[in-house]
Parts: C-alpha cells; sequence; structure tokens
C-alpha cells in the first residue's frame, strides 16, 4: 500500500531535513512525498531539488505562495493513491508511524481518518513532557470544538474518499484549518478514529503560526461557523462549554509556550467565566490551569515586591 505523504514547505532549510529524514527513517517503505515549495527565499527549493534527485520517492511542486492550505491542495490535485499522509516541514514521525497506521486501518475498515497521540517539543523530542491523549470513541463535532485530540495536520492520515468527501482545505484560514476540515469531517459522519500511540513530535517554536492565540481562536469561531452551515451544530450549551474547554487549551499553551503570564491568565479567565461547568470538566485540568495562570501573574509581582522592600 503505497501511502502519499504531503509536505508543505515554506523557508524551511532550517527544519527540513530532519522531518525528511524521520520518513525516510519509517519501517513501511512504500511511501512517496509530495513536497511543495511554497515560495521559499532561502535554501529550501534547492534542498528538495537535491534531496527529490537522491530519492525518486520524492516530487517538488511549486506552490502558490498563498498559504499551506493552498500549498496542501496544490499536493492533493496530482495525489491518486488511496491513503494520504499530512506532515509539516518541522515536525517529527516516529519510526513505526506509517507501519502501525497501515495495520490500523487495515484491522479497522470503518475508520476513514486516523491519527495518534502526539508529544509536544520545541528543539528536541524529549525536552517537553506533555503528550496528548487520544478518547476510545469516533470524534464527533463537539469533540473537535474541545481540545482537538488531533492537535496538527501532521497528525493525520486518511483514505482518499475522505478528501472527496469532505471537500479541499479552506484557503481563507491560516489557523486551525485542520479542526476545519475535521469538523466537515465529522459533520459528513467520516469516522475519524486515533490509535493510542504517541508516534509524532509537534513543534511549538516561539513566533511559529501555533503561537499567535487570537488567529488560533478565530479559528474556532470559523469551525463553529461550519459546523451551523452543514445543519452539525450541536446545542448552544454544549458550544459554550466547548468554547471555555478551547479557551483553557489557549491558556496552557500560552504557559506551555513562555507567553507574558497576562496571557494566559486572560484566556483563563475568560474560560471560566464563559462557563465554569465547561472550564472546570475534566478532573483537575480547569483547577490546575486557573491556578497556574493565576499563580504566574502574581507569582513575579510578589517576588518584586520582596527585592523593593529589602
Amino acid at each position: 500500500m503505497t501511502i502519499s505523504i504531503v509536505i508543505p514547505c515554506h523557508n524551511s532549510m532550517a527544519t527540513l531535513t530532519r522531518t525528511i529524514d524521520s520518513v525516510r527513517a519509517q519501517t513501511h517503505t512504500d511511501w512517496r512525498i509530495v513536497a511543495v515549495d511554497d515560495n521559499s527565499t532561502d535554501e529550501t527549493g534547492a534542498m528538495l531539488a537535491a534531496m527529490a534527485l537522491d530519492d525518486p520517492r520524492i516530487t517538488v511542486l511549486p506552490g502558490p505562495g498563498t498559504g499551506a492550505s493552498a500549498a496542501r491542495n496544490t499536493a492533493l490535485a496530482e495525489i491518486k493513491d488511496d491513503f494520504i499522509a499530512f506532515l509539516d516541514s518541522d515536525d517529527l514521525w516516529e519510526p513505526e508511524r506509517l507501519a502501525l497506521l497501515h495495520w490500523f486501518f487495515t484491522d479497522r475498515p470503518e475508520v476513514d481518518i486516523a491519527y495518534s497521540r502526539y508529544a509536544f517539543f520545541q528543539d528536541e523530542p524529549g525536552d517537553n513532557l506533555t503528550v496528548s491523549t487520544v478518547p476510545p470513541h469516533s470524534l464527533s463535532v463537539i469533540d473537535l470544538l474541545k481540545e482537538n485530540p488531533v492537535g496538527t495536520m501532521s497528525n493525520l492520515m486518511l483514505r482518499r474518499h475522505a478528501m472527496t468527501r469532505a471537500g479541499l482545505f479552506r484557503e481563507d484560514i491560516t489557523h486551525g484549518e485542520d479542526r476545519e476540515w475535521l469538523v466537515r469531517a465529522a459533520a459528513k459522519n467520516l469516522t475519524i478514529t486515533g490509535l493510542d500511540k504517541p508516534l509524532l513530535h509537534y513543534r511549538t517554536s516561539p513566533g511559529g503560526l501555533s503561537t499567535d492565540l487570537e488567529k488560533m481562536y478565530g479559528g474556532w469561531r470559523e469551525s463553529v461557523k461550519t459546523a451551523a452551515d452543514l445543519d452539525a451544530l450541536p446545542p448552544k450549551a454544549a458550544i459554550r462549554a466547548a468554547e471555555a474547554v478551547y479557551l483553557r487549551y489557549l491558556s496552557r499553551r500560552a504557559l506551555r509556550l513562555g507567553m507574558p503570564p497576562r496571557v494566559s491568565a486572560s484566556y483563563a479567565l475568560r474560560g471560566a467565566c464563559h462557563s465554569p461547568r465547561g472550564f472546570f470538566s475534566d478532573g483537575k485540568r480547569g483547577p490546575l490551569t486557573l491556578g497556574s495562570a493565576l499563580a504566574s501573574v502574581v507569582a513575579p509581582r510578589i517576588m518584586r515586591d520582596t527585592l523593593s522592600n529589602r
């Protein structure tokens, strides 16, 4: 079974080699990469050209220069294989990822879209202890509007018919386009199921797209609009609770990225006020998030006041 891997690239020279090497290290070797050089101004294009000369399984296409979604859509137009995986040019796969997902699809013919657990990292895998979880059921619209367990495009593998039914990626969304597409897929009754193994290392670098939390929040609202347009919007109380959970997620992300303390505290307070029931769901996560966010604001002040009184 050949798996086509879509990799959009824009000024990716610093991370591209390790990303491609993580594909070359796969124990499942029947794959091909369709990389899209999306108007890079560094050495990305030359690197991709050299890689393609060295490995016939790598194809390089020029991108339109309008963002990752358009680059992915460019690649998808060239793909005929029945299975498609996505990988961003700064993330890394575990060597057995494709083999295990191949087995997962073979064992579960009802699954249309698959993903795995993933671990965050900044410079090297293992430098962040945060690892995602996978629920035991197929993801619904409301699951995706909470803390999307898929997390990132690099975590998606699917049967090609899923793209036909859900459509291409929206090119007007720069943050959360993966969630919006998954909401469409769930609304159209596609089965989205996770493999309970950590098979992806998801890079969260300061200054990257995933650090613009307000644009991520805007992408979340676009997903809500999509659900409404497809007549798949959950009840208002459930949406309020899901929004509070997502604000809690943004608060934790701000803490993880070392953003100014007021950023994390603001999202935490907004979530707790918006829907206490949603924010404080999932056991200790709500209280711990709110406590950590507020402590990050208060602790520096206590230290500053202590020092000034000496």
